[in-house]
């Protein structure tokens, strides 16, 4: 087997000023960091169209109707704003899924699969477990609780707490 050529040493200069980032995953961040934003600056044309889908949906399939009303006396508290429940379940699937490739992009080694699902996995979880909660104890404050961590989840919060938090030599342990 020959050996790998080396790095030039403009390109290892550039990645160690970047974190270790190669520039094809540079680029990859950037991308998905600018959809990212977009997907909350046009939140609500993405919903309107989003909820015009749906309905083209329902109408080719009526079946599919009844999942806003299963899904939507559970989730409707959660929301804040008059959309159907599967166009809400798909911007938070997108969203969540942009996240990940992003913490993916910048983490090392799968740290970003693996600190990604501990936190949007773990935060979802505990939002079901409140929201259940407050539906069976009749607590609506619990259900308050619940949508507020949904919407930090669906915010560029965890992924600029995270990256930093984990990009930084000093704050692993190892």
């Amino acid at each position: 087997m020959p050996p790998l050529s080396p790095v030039p040493a403009s390109e290892s200069r550039l990645a160690h000023a970047l974190g270790g980032l190669s520039a094809t995953r540079l680029a990859i961040s950037l991308v998905l960091l600018g959809l990212l934003l977009s997907t909350r600056l046009y939140e609500e044309t993405l919903y309107a169209w989003l909820d015009a889908a749906w309905q083209q949906l329902t109408q080719l399939l009526p079946a599919a109707a009844y999942l806003d009303q299963v899904a939507g006396s559970s989730v409707r508290p959660l929301m804040e704003r008059p959309h159907t429940v599967a166009a809400v379940l798909l911007f938070a699937a997108g969203y969540v899924a942009l996240s990940m490739g992003l913490l993916c992009a910048l983490l090392p080694k799968g740290e970003g699969w693996r600190w990604g699902l501990r936190l949007y996995g773990g935060i979802g979880l505990l939002s079901l477990v409140l929201l259940l909660a407050g539906r069976a104890a009749g607590q609506p404050l619990l259900t308050v609780l619940a949508s507020r961590l949904l919407h930090g989840l669906l915010s560029p919060l965890p992924v600029m707490v995270l990256v930093p938090l984990l990009r930084w030599p000093g704050a692993r342990v190892t």
